[in-house]
């Protein structure tokens, strides 16, 4: 048997998500991580839960409690996810129709739609890689659900909540992904209370560097957190990474030092960068350049994500992040 013949016809077209290779040695920044590494309350607390590591996962209800305190809304419209990239897949898997987002966005997008064998749309950004809500708006309208990536990942630019607001009234899901909410402080939470078909997605990957315990959440209206429960798998959340979003949450304040760092040293390495490239505005943990005449691939030696056989214009771009170790 010939197993290949038995797949579906739309997995063959499918480009699997390559993550940042990791070289011992050698500090990653295709990955966006946190260098600064979680607060040393989770480090010592998850040592006392290894023991309990035969058991299934049991503390969900009391981990909605926590991000609901910190996020400022209900446990009731709280969705655990194993990292945002199950909660992406929630969404898909529990609503109709094609699915949207700008170019360049988040390279998960595009991947879990042809996993559901879904129609995937893009609508490009200015050529400054700012938002364009008009012409968002049209090139999206035959789909049904849309990804907002604010702050984007890889521009790190935000998307106006004005522009969220007006795709949110076409009445189509939309997706605002707050993966990087912390490094700006910028949310679209409350538009969750007026329009039920928004749904706000953040990570504990990224400012709290639980990155390899793969640990997401979404905000929702409690209709919307009931649909996405029915399509999630039991226990999808390990005991090990329940225990450390409830011990990071803990300790906010150490979080908030963190996120200060990065925050100045992205200044720093922007200041330092624009004297030789152009160097686009970030409100995330990581910097966009242009390295004209070079492509980044010939610059530095690998491409760092941009697919630039499909969209030649991004061969001039380089993702530079900002967690250096001074």
């Amino acid at each position: 048997m010939r197993m290949n013949e038995q797949v579906n016809d739309w997995v063959h077209n499918i480009a699997p998500y390559q993550p940042g290779k990791t070289i011992d040695g050698m500090i990653k920044l295709a990955s966006n991580e946190n260098a600064y590494g979680p607060s040393p309350l989770v480090i010592k607390g998850l040592r006392d839960v290894i023991p309990n590591i035969g058991r299934y996962p049991y503390k969900d209800n009391e981990v909605k409690e926590a991000i609901a305190a910190y996020a400022k809304v209900k446990p009731e419209n709280i969705v655990l996810g194993n990292g945002s990239d199950e909660n992406i897949e929630l969404v898909i898997k529990a609503y109709r129709g094609s699915v949207a987002s700008s170019y360049p966005s988040f390279v998960s997008y595009p991947i879990y739609a042809q996993m559901h064998n879904r129609q995937f749309l893009y609508s490009s950004l200015n050529p400054d890689f700012s938002f364009n809500r008009e012409r968002f708006i049209k090139d999206t309208w035959n789909a049904n659900i849309l990804f907002l990536c604010s702050p984007n990942n890889p521009t790190g630019m935000t998307i106006d909540i004005s522009d969220i607001e007006d795709i949110a009234q076409t009445g189509k899901i939309v997706v605002v992904d707050e993966a990087y909410f912390e490094f700006n402080g910028v949310t679209a939470k409350n538009l969750v209370l007026q329009y039920p078909n928004v749904i706000v997605m953040r990570t504990m990957a990224k400012a709290f560097a639980l990155a390899g315990l793969r640990i997401g959440y979404a905000i929702a209206h409690e209709e919307v957190t009931q649909t996405l429960n029915k399509v999630k798998g039991p226990f999808n959340v390990n005991i090990l990474a329940q225990e450390a979003a409830l011990l990071a949450l803990k300790d906010i304040e150490y979080m908030k030092r963190c996120v200060s760092r990065i925050v100045q040293d992205r200044k720093s390495i922007e200041t330092r960068m624009s004297k030789k490239f152009k160097v686009y505005p970030s409100q995330a943990n990581f910097l966009l350049a242009d390295v004209s005449p070079y492509t980044s691939q010939r610059r530095f030696g690998y491409n760092n994500g941009c697919r630039r056989e499909e969209k030649p214009h991004l061969s001039k771009c380089g993702i530079f992040l900002s967690r250096f170790f001074y």
